[in-house]
Protein backbone atom coordinates (compact mmCIF):
# COMPACT_ATOMS: atom_id res chain seq x y z
CA UNK A 1 0.00 0.00 0.00
CA UNK A 2 1.26 3.61 -0.56
CA UNK A 3 2.19 5.88 2.41
CA UNK A 4 0.07 8.07 3.32
CA UNK A 5 0.66 11.69 2.40
CA UNK A 6 3.94 13.33 4.10
CA UNK A 7 1.91 16.30 5.80
CA UNK A 8 -0.97 13.83 6.87
CA UNK A 9 1.91 11.73 8.77
CA UNK A 10 3.62 15.16 9.74
CA UNK A 11 -0.11 16.09 11.35
CA UNK A 12 -0.04 12.44 12.65
CA UNK A 13 3.63 12.51 14.38
CA UNK A 14 2.43 16.04 16.04
CA UNK A 15 -0.31 14.38 17.74
CA UNK A 16 1.47 11.26 18.69
CA UNK A 17 3.62 13.59 20.44
CA UNK A 18 1.54 15.54 22.09
CA UNK A 19 -0.58 12.06 23.30
CA UNK A 20 3.03 10.74 24.53
CA UNK A 21 3.76 14.19 26.69
CA UNK A 22 -0.29 13.56 28.31
CA UNK A 23 0.68 10.08 29.16
CA UNK A 24 3.63 11.11 30.73
CA UNK A 25 2.08 14.01 32.69
CA UNK A 26 -0.49 11.86 34.24
CA UNK A 27 2.25 8.89 35.21
CA UNK A 28 4.40 11.83 36.51
CA UNK A 29 1.47 13.22 38.43
CA UNK A 30 0.99 9.89 40.27
CA UNK A 31 4.55 8.86 40.75
CA UNK A 32 6.33 11.88 41.16
CA UNK A 33 7.78 12.74 44.24
CA UNK A 34 6.16 16.22 44.48
CA UNK A 35 2.75 15.19 43.77
CA UNK A 36 2.27 11.49 45.41
CA UNK A 37 2.49 12.33 49.18
CA UNK A 38 -0.52 14.61 48.94
CA UNK A 39 -2.55 12.54 46.89
CA UNK A 40 -1.89 9.04 48.14
CA UNK A 41 -4.67 8.84 50.52
CA UNK A 42 -7.15 9.81 47.37
CA UNK A 43 -5.80 7.41 45.46
CA UNK A 44 -5.85 4.31 47.99
CA UNK A 45 -9.47 5.18 47.91
CA UNK A 46 -9.67 3.15 44.63
CA UNK A 47 -6.43 1.30 44.54
CA UNK A 48 -7.54 -1.44 41.63
CA UNK A 49 -7.78 1.73 39.13
CA UNK A 50 -5.22 3.93 40.39
CA UNK A 51 -2.84 1.00 40.10
CA UNK A 52 -4.03 0.26 36.72
CA UNK A 53 -4.24 3.52 35.42
CA UNK A 54 -0.88 4.78 36.80
CA UNK A 55 0.40 1.42 34.41
CA UNK A 56 -1.52 2.42 31.85
CA UNK A 57 -0.13 5.51 31.33
CA UNK A 58 3.21 4.73 31.64
CA UNK A 59 3.15 1.50 29.10
CA UNK A 60 1.25 4.21 26.63
CA UNK A 61 4.21 6.68 27.39
CA UNK A 62 7.10 4.08 26.33
CA UNK A 63 5.08 2.69 23.33
CA UNK A 64 4.58 5.85 21.97
CA UNK A 65 7.96 7.18 22.74
CA UNK A 66 10.23 4.40 21.29
CA UNK A 67 7.56 3.89 18.35
CA UNK A 68 8.17 7.65 17.65
CA UNK A 69 11.87 7.00 18.41
CA UNK A 70 12.29 3.99 16.18
CA UNK A 71 14.25 3.85 13.01
CA UNK A 72 12.19 2.36 10.79
CA UNK A 73 10.52 3.10 7.39
CA UNK A 74 7.05 1.61 7.40
CA UNK A 75 6.13 3.53 10.50
CA UNK A 76 5.21 7.27 11.63
CA UNK A 77 8.45 8.04 13.30
CA UNK A 78 11.01 10.73 13.93
CA UNK A 79 14.12 9.76 12.22
CA UNK A 80 11.88 8.50 8.87
CA UNK A 81 9.91 11.99 8.53
CA UNK A 82 13.15 13.89 8.60
CA UNK A 83 15.16 11.78 6.16
CA UNK A 84 12.54 12.10 3.62
CA UNK A 85 11.98 15.59 4.11
CA UNK A 86 15.48 16.36 3.16
CA UNK A 87 15.97 13.73 0.65
CA UNK A 88 13.12 14.90 -1.30
CA UNK A 89 13.49 18.92 -0.54
CA UNK A 90 9.89 19.21 1.83
CA UNK A 91 11.32 21.42 4.16
CA UNK A 92 14.09 24.34 4.50
CA UNK A 93 17.44 23.25 5.39
CA UNK A 94 17.17 25.27 8.53
CA UNK A 95 14.39 23.79 9.83
CA UNK A 96 15.67 19.85 8.92
CA UNK A 97 18.61 21.13 10.96
CA UNK A 98 16.69 22.00 14.04
CA UNK A 99 15.00 18.59 13.66
CA UNK A 100 17.87 16.44 13.08
CA UNK A 101 19.42 18.15 16.23
CA UNK A 102 17.20 17.30 18.90
CA UNK A 103 16.96 14.12 17.58
CA UNK A 104 20.31 13.86 18.05
CA UNK A 105 20.45 15.63 21.77
CA UNK A 106 18.23 12.28 22.57
CA UNK A 107 20.02 9.66 20.81
CA UNK A 108 21.55 7.83 23.49
CA UNK A 109 18.25 7.65 25.35
CA UNK A 110 16.76 5.65 22.24
CA UNK A 111 18.19 2.40 23.08
CA UNK A 112 16.76 2.71 26.32
CA UNK A 113 13.27 2.39 25.27
CA UNK A 114 13.53 -0.04 22.81
CA UNK A 115 14.74 -2.29 25.85
CA UNK A 116 11.61 -1.55 27.84
CA UNK A 117 9.31 -1.55 24.52
CA UNK A 118 10.86 -4.63 23.77
CA UNK A 119 11.03 -6.64 26.64
CA UNK A 120 8.03 -5.38 28.77
CA UNK A 121 5.16 -3.93 26.97
CA UNK A 122 4.90 -4.86 23.41
CA UNK A 123 6.83 -8.48 23.81
CA UNK A 124 7.61 -9.97 27.43
CA UNK A 125 11.02 -11.62 27.62
CA UNK A 126 10.69 -14.96 29.22
CA UNK A 127 14.48 -13.92 30.27
CA UNK A 128 14.66 -10.75 32.40
CA UNK A 129 12.39 -9.84 35.07
CA UNK A 130 10.76 -6.84 35.09
CA UNK A 131 12.76 -5.16 37.52
CA UNK A 132 16.07 -6.43 35.48
CA UNK A 133 14.56 -5.05 32.36
CA UNK A 134 14.58 -1.35 34.21
CA UNK A 135 17.92 -1.83 35.58
CA UNK A 136 19.09 -2.86 31.60
CA UNK A 137 17.03 0.44 30.19
CA UNK A 138 18.29 3.04 32.94
CA UNK A 139 16.10 5.40 32.21
CA UNK A 140 15.04 8.00 34.31
CA UNK A 141 11.54 10.03 34.77
CA UNK A 142 13.76 13.37 33.39
CA UNK A 143 14.83 11.55 30.44
CA UNK A 144 11.39 10.37 29.63
CA UNK A 145 10.15 14.29 29.98
CA UNK A 146 13.49 14.91 27.73
CA UNK A 147 12.46 12.67 25.42
CA UNK A 148 8.38 14.16 24.63
CA UNK A 149 10.70 17.65 24.82
CA UNK A 150 12.73 16.81 22.09
CA UNK A 151 9.81 15.22 20.21
CA UNK A 152 8.03 18.35 20.48
CA UNK A 153 10.82 20.45 18.49
CA UNK A 154 11.33 17.75 15.73
CA UNK A 155 7.43 17.90 15.38
CA UNK A 156 7.46 21.43 15.31
CA UNK A 157 10.21 22.13 12.65
CA UNK A 158 8.32 19.70 10.68
CA UNK A 159 5.31 20.84 10.91
CA UNK A 160 6.07 24.46 10.63
CA UNK A 161 8.24 23.65 7.60
CA UNK A 162 5.24 22.14 5.96
CA UNK A 163 3.26 25.60 6.56
CA UNK A 164 1.45 23.66 9.51
CA UNK A 165 0.56 24.98 12.54
CA UNK A 166 2.74 24.39 15.68
CA UNK A 167 1.51 21.75 18.33
CA UNK A 168 2.06 22.53 21.93
CA UNK A 169 1.93 21.03 24.96
CA UNK A 170 -0.53 21.73 27.58
CA UNK A 171 -0.90 21.59 31.32
CA UNK A 172 -4.67 20.67 31.76
CA UNK A 173 -4.34 17.16 31.86
CA UNK A 174 -1.66 16.95 34.75
CA UNK A 175 -3.95 19.80 36.36
CA UNK A 176 -7.15 17.96 35.74
CA UNK A 177 -6.03 14.96 37.40
CA UNK A 178 -4.85 16.72 40.27
CA UNK A 179 -8.11 18.15 40.57
CA UNK A 180 -9.99 14.70 40.31
CA UNK A 181 -7.62 13.69 43.08
CA UNK A 182 -8.23 16.65 45.29
CA UNK A 183 -11.85 16.14 44.49
CA UNK A 184 -11.77 12.52 45.95
CA UNK A 185 -9.67 13.36 48.86
CA UNK A 186 -11.78 16.04 49.67
CA UNK A 187 -14.76 13.68 49.49
CA UNK A 188 -13.77 10.60 51.64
Amino acid sequence: MPSLPFDTRVDRLGHLTVLARRFYDVWWVYVGADTRPNIIDAMNRFPEFFRFDEHANFVSLVTHLASLFENRNDTINFESLIAEAEKDGLISDDRIADAKSALSSVSHLRPKLAILRSNLFSHRSKSLSYEAAFDKAAITPNQFRDLTSAGLTIANALLVGRGQREIFFTKTTASQTLKMLQTLKERS
